[in-house]
């Protein structure tokens, strides 16, 4: 089943323009377990159309961390934020800053332990390789 979970608005800068993003998330649960997922869109002067999208966050935190990684990579500066809480929109406050698990140096530590458990450690077989 899918609920609505909450509602925020955040604001991000970029090429000196402002924009407000309103998120609505959902919460969609399967077999015990909860996944949340949002997304929105906005445009700027060289893209016609630009779309977030985040599916499959374990939680809210990690939720809002993509989207500020997504905000980032696209060359958004998030500046502020502020949730929806019974009925009415609560102060702005600064975007928190999450140093978890969804950073490039994280998912690169994150692969090389699959790697390693799906068929040994490859960068030694590789190294080995290169010195024959």
């Amino acid at each position: 089943m899918i609920t609505e979970h909450s509602r925020f608005q955040l604001e991000a800068s970029k090429l000196g323009r402002d924009v407000v993003f309103q998120v609505t998330v959902f919460q969609k649960e399967e077999r015990r377990r909860r996944r949340l997922f949002a997304a929105t869109q906005c445009s700027d002067p060289f893209h016609f159309l630009i779309q977030f999208i985040i599916r499959e966050a374990p939680d809210f935190d990690t939720l809002l961390s993509r989207f500020v990684g997504q905000l980032e990579h696209r060359g958004f500066e998030a500046l502020r934020m502020r949730m929806r809480g019974d009925g009415k929109w609560e102060p702005w406050m600064p975007v928190p800053r999450f140093g978890g698990a969804d950073t490039p140096e994280a998912a690169a530590a994150a692969a090389a332990r699959l790697a390693e458990v799906r068929g040994g450690n490859r960068a030694s077989v590789r190294d080995a390789d290169d010195g024959e």
